[in-house]
């Protein structure tokens, strides 16, 4: 009997150390915790997102506030943040040296932070001109911040999922008519009635039907889906929430030189000033061929900040109308599971000429799951397209396209989008047969999830 009782004893100390066993799930316990640091500007600063050619000057004041977000998940055994700031992104070379600064300051391991930006086209820019700025100087440091104070925040959680619908995103692949104006194929990379190319005598401008440009495209079609994370204290009170949307942050043109969280940030205020007690986090979606249903400067639109705010509104009645109808629950499977690949993906043929030693593009990608939630994330602008094919390749209820996160390798367009031509398969490093290439990918990385 004694011997019995051994062996059962065994086999318990046994099933406590096996990850994905019973004894080892109910023994984990999620944790999470989020914080946010106001890093709105008080001083004049070189904004970001289009040319210098069209935005010449510094800043000439602020509506709205920008913020740095963190939000963290723990499973007593693995911890991992997802960070996103209000600017359009981080300089290209800095991705890896934050990330290892944020993972010196708090033990988070390297692979386990997800450095994101939202996209904003109204923020100022990291480095360049504003090298020398207290902003630019104190940026990092108040990233670090923000995720020890998230960790400060972890407390155990219930979580839910929502899926909501917006249609503030537009297409913006426009295919032309056959036409002559003196409107550029870019008026806010380069205009004749604006910045460094203004004239008194502008030339006409001959455009072929057919040709794509950027602009709206209505007829388009766009991923309008809201993923929405709800995060609940244990008692069940309201804490945060995470929202997925693929949409550029672009509502504002190059001619708009006043500071702005753009659509996404006044979508977080209206969230957080409608929901109390709950910090919200934005994580920019598959948005390489979405703007928003208008952009300052195409089309004939005219930035309007009042309407920007607006826009956020809109979608951000819908993230709350959701959010109310989650119901949230202790995680059956509180563990976190994630992989990181570095894949490799076909450069494009014109860029061998300079170097034929260079054939790929190194693509850095991390899959998560938590639960019912799968996170995917791209260093880059995907087309929507590829995210959701992605994102129906999970095999999990919720799925986020994590874009612009944890580098930049710029434009993955579809293998079609290379085909049509315009602005993004033309500045893209890959060859057209890079989406299938990276989709393959990425569905062998989900399976290892399980």
């Amino acid at each position: 009997m004694k011997k019995v009782n051994v062996t059962i004893l065994s086999i318990m100390m046994i099933l406590t150390t096996i990850p994905g066993s019973r004894a080892y799930c109910q023994q984990t316990m999620l944790r999470a915790g989020i914080a946010k640091t106001d890093i709105t500007p008080s001083e004049s600063l070189y904004m970001g997102g289009y040319s210098d050619t069209c935005r010449m000057y510094s800043s000439d004041g602020v509506y709205g506030n920008l913020y740095i977000r963190a939000l963290v998940f723990d499973d007593n055994a693995n911890r991992v943040v997802f960070i996103e700031s209000d600017i359009v992104g981080y300089p290209a070379a800095e991705y890896n040296s934050i990330r290892k600064q944020v993972s010196d300051a708090t033990g988070i391991p390297f692979n386990y932070v997800m450095l994101g930006s939202v996209h904003n086209h109204a923020a100022p820019i990291l480095g360049g001109r504003n090298e020398n700025t207290k902003w630019n100087r104190q940026f990092k440091n108040r990233l670090v911040s923000t995720v020890k104070k998230a960790i400060e925040n972890l407390q155990p959680v219930r979580i839910g999922g929502g899926i909501g619908s917006s249609k503030i995103a537009m297409n913006r692949r426009k295919k032309m008519e056959d036409t002559f104006s003196y409107t550029t194929f870019d008026e806010n990379y380069a205009s004749q009635s604006f910045g460094k190319y203004k004239t008194d005598n502008p030339v006409r401008i001959r455009e072929i039907e057919g040709v794509i440009r950027l602009g709206a495209n209505p007829g388009g079609p766009i991923d309008d889906k809201v993923g929405i994370l709800r995060i609940d204290s244990i008692s069940g009170e309201p804490k945060a929430v995470m929202i997925n949307y693929a949409c550029h942050g672009t509502s504002l043109g190059a001619r708009n030189n006043t500071v702005s969280p753009e659509w996404s940030g006044h979508m977080l205020e209206y969230v957080e000033k409608n929901i109390p007690d709950v910090i919200g986090i934005f994580a920019q979606g598959a948005a390489g061929d979405i703007n928003p249903r208008f952009v300052g400067g195409l089309d004939g639109y005219k930035d309007n900040l009042k309407k920007t705010a607006e826009l956020g509104f809109e979608i951000g009645k819908e993230v709350v109308r959701v959010f109310n109808t989650i119901i949230t629950t202790k995680p059956i499977n509180p563990k976190i599971r994630l992989v990181h690949k570095e894949i490799l993906c076909p450069r494009k043929y014109e860029a061998l000429f300079d170097d034929f030693r260079n054939t790929t593009v190194i693509v850095p990608t991390t899959v998560v799951r938590i639960d019912d939630f799968t996170f995917i994330t791209f260093p880059g602008e995907l087309f929507h397209e590829i995210g959701k094919t992605i994102k129906s390749s999970t095999h999990t209820k919720y799925s986020f396209l994590v874009g612009y996160c944890n580098g930049s390798v710029g434009y993955l367009p579809t293998q079609k989008a290379f085909c049509e031509g315009g602005y993004e398969p033309s500045s893209s490093r890959f060859a057209p047969v890079a989406e299938k290439t990276f989709v393959k990918e990425v569905k062998k990385m989900l399976i290892k999830l399980f």
